[in-house]
């Protein structure tokens, strides 16, 4: 068997699947291209798949990725014609590879934030304001429910820029296993301490490992 990394972008209507029914997407998509998949052992079978850090709901995704296994020899530009021929607009295949690093790998993601706002200057000041207090204490939603998290040691480093009709951002956040930041928590903070609830585009740029290496 062949181990293959499926790279995909996600995008318009699509960020707003679940990462359930992004699989169920992906399951039909492989049985449709006839790739010879390997289907897992047991009294259910079903195409093995596997993703890197299931992306939030409603963000963009430039680099997503699934590894799949292959029971035959296909070219992996093949590998990536036939799936992106079944999947519908929103999800995009971008290419096929040799995995480089393990999916467990991945620590760190890169996202990029526009906030659209009628006046920029306004938000900037208060974002501005908002990332230079001391504490930034916000409640996060756990599978054992919330808990106060103060966010400013990830948003510390945060670079924004005032634009014509907004105010965009980028930041690197952890992103494993082992543990995750939402980018999404600057927002509900911006509306806790500021009020401010503006439009918001959050898009992942792509995955890191541990030592900052591009995720492969």
């Amino acid at each position: 068997m062949k181990n293959v990394r499926i790279w995909f972008e996600k995008k318009g209507s699509a960020r707003f699947i679940s990462h359930l029914d992004l699989t169920r997407c992906m399951t039909r998509a492989l049985r449709l291209s006839r790739l010879p998949v390997w289907y897992t052992q047991g009294f259910n079978p079903r195409v093995y798949m596997a993703f890197a850090m299931p992306l939030s709901l409603g963000a963009y995704g430039e680099k997503e990725c699934m590894d799949i296994r292959l029971t035959e020899e296909v070219p992996l530009e093949d590998v990536a014609r036939r799936l992106g021929e079944r999947l519908p607009e929103g999800l995009p295949v971008r290419g096929a590879a040799e995995p480089v690093y393990r999916l467990e790998d991945a620590a760190w993601a890169d996202y990029e934030l526009f906030l659209e706002a009628g006046d920029p200057a306004g938000l900037m000041d208060k974002l501005q304001a908002l990332l230079a207090q001391e504490t930034i204490p916000v409640m996060k939603h756990t599978k054992k429910g919330e808990r106060e998290m103060d966010i400013r040691p990830y948003f510390q480093g945060m670079e924004i820029h005032r634009e014509e009709d907004g105010v965009s951002g980028r930041v690197r956040l952890p992103c494993s296993t082992a543990g995750s930041v939402n980018p999404a928590l600057l927002l509900d903070a911006l509306g806790q301490y500021t009020g401010e609830e503006p439009l918001v585009q959050i898009t992942r740029k792509g995955l890191l490992t541990q030592d900052f290496s591009e995720f492969r």
